[in-house]
C-alpha cells in the first residue's frame, strides 16, 4: 500500500510515491525549452503538478502509473507538486486498492459474515463445494477485492463481497415465511451466484470489463467455475448440480437481463428477487448520495432503473 495519498499532501512536504499521471500538457518556456503542467491521481483525489524540465516525460503518457519525487508548494491557493523526477512503474508494482474506490468498512467483517452463512449449510456435498472455494487463498483474495459492477451498483473494490452478504441476509429473511425452501441450496447459490465477477472485471487503473468478461460474462464464467469445482468432488449428486447451476444461470431473472434461463423453481426465483432488490436499492442509495446538498426533489432520469427517483428532502 502507498504511504502518501493525494488528500494528505500539504505544502512543505516531500513527495516520494506512486500515482496515476492524469494530465500532461507540455508548454513553451519564454526563454526557450519546455515545461510540463501535470496532474497526479489516486483513490483519494487529484493534485496539480509542474515540472520545469519535460524531456523525461517524452515516453510517459496520461494513464500511466508513475513514481514521482518532488515537494509540495502552494499555487493559487491550492497545493501543487513541484516535480523533480517522474518514472513509469509497471502494473505489477501497483496495488489497485491505492487507486480505485473501495469499501470503506472492515472487509474482514464482511468475509467472516459470509463464512458464517457458509457454516450453516448442512448438506455434505454443498459443504465440500463451498470449502473448495473458501479454502483457496487465491480465490478468497480475488473475491474480497472484486467489484460487483463497472458502474451500476457496488462499483468499488470489495463490492462483490458486500453485495453477496446483502443477498445472503435477504435470503435468510425468507426462512420465516417460506419454510419449505431448501436453504442449504439457497445459501450456497447466494454465495456463488456472482463469483464469475472476479474474472469478469479488470480493475487496476479503472474498473472495466476484462476480455473474458466481454466474451462470456459473469453468469457463464461463474457456472463454469462452479461446474469445475463440482467435478473434483466424488459422487456429487447430479440433480443437486443441475439445480445449483440453474440458479446461477437464471439469477438475473429475465432473458433480456442476461439470464440464459428463467428461474424454474422456487429457490431460483427467490435468489433472483434477492439479487434484484439489492442491486436496485443500491442504485437508489447511490442516487440519493449523488444529489445530497443539491436541494432537488427529483433526480435526473436513471437509465438502469428507467425512472426518475423521488429524493424527498424532507425525510
Amino acid at each position: 500500500m502507498k504511504s502518501q495519498y493525494v488528500n494528505e499532501l500539504k505544502p512543505g512536504q516531500t513527495v516520494k510515491e506512486k500515482f496515476v499521471l492524469s494530465k500532461k500538457i507540455i508548454k513553451d518556456k519564454r526563454d526557450g525549452g519546455f515545461y510540463a503542467i501535470l496532474e497526479f491521481s489516486d483513490r483519494t483525489g487529484n493534485i496539480d503538478g509542474i515540472s520545469w524540465e519535460s524531456a523525461y516525460l517524452n515516453n510517459i503518457s496520461v494513464g500511466d502509473f508513475v513514481f514521482i519525487t518532488g515537494s509540495v508548494a502552494e499555487y493559487s491557493g491550492r497545493p501543487q507538486v513541484v516535480v523533480n523526477s517522474v518514472n513509469r512503474v509497471t502494473d505489477e508494482e501497483i496495488d489497485a486498492r491505492d487507486f480505485l474506490p473501495q469499501y470503506p468498512g472492515d472487509m474482514d467483517e464482511i468475509i467472516n459474515a459470509i463464512k458464517g452463512f457458509k457454516a450453516r449449510v448442512k448438506n455434505v456435498a454443498l459443504c465440500r463445494l463451498l470449502d473448495s472455494f473458501f479454502n483457496d487463498g487465491d480465490f478468497i483474495e480475488s473475491f474480497r477485492l472484486a467489484p460487483a459492477a463497472k458502474k451500476v451498483h457496488h462499483a468499488y473494490l470489495g463490492g462483490l463481497a458486500v453485495h453477496t452478504l446483502s443477498v445472503l441476509k435477504l435470503l435468510d429473511s425468507f426462512r420465516s415465511v417460506y419454510d419449505f425452501l431448501n436453504f442449504d441450496l439457497l445459501i450456497t447459490a447466494g454465495i456463488l451466484h456472482d463469483i464469475g465477477k472476479i474474472h469478469e472485471y479488470a480493475y487496476k487503473k479503472t474498473i472495466d470489463l476484462s476480455d473474458r468478461g466481454r466474451l462470456l460474462g459473469h453468469i457463464v464464467i461463474g457456472s463454469e467455475m462452479t461446474a469445475e469445482r463440482i467435478s473434483r468432488i466424488p459422487e456429487f449428486p447430479d440433480d443437486l448440480k443441475s439445480k445449483l447451476l440453474h440458479m446461477i444461470v437464471s439469477h438475473h431473472g429475465e432473458v433480456e437481463w442476461g439470464s440464459p434461463k428463467l428461474p424454474l423453481f422456487p429457490e431460483a426465483l427467490v435468489l433472483h428477487f434477492a439479487d434484484n432488490i439489492d442491486s436496485k436499492i443500491e442504485m437508489m442509495k447511490q442516487t440519493f448520495e449523488q444529489h445530497r446538498g443539491k436541494n432537488r426533489q427529483w433526480s435526473d432520469y436513471h437509465p438502469y432503473l428507467e425512472r426518475e427517483i423521488f429524493l424527498d428532502n424532507e425525510s
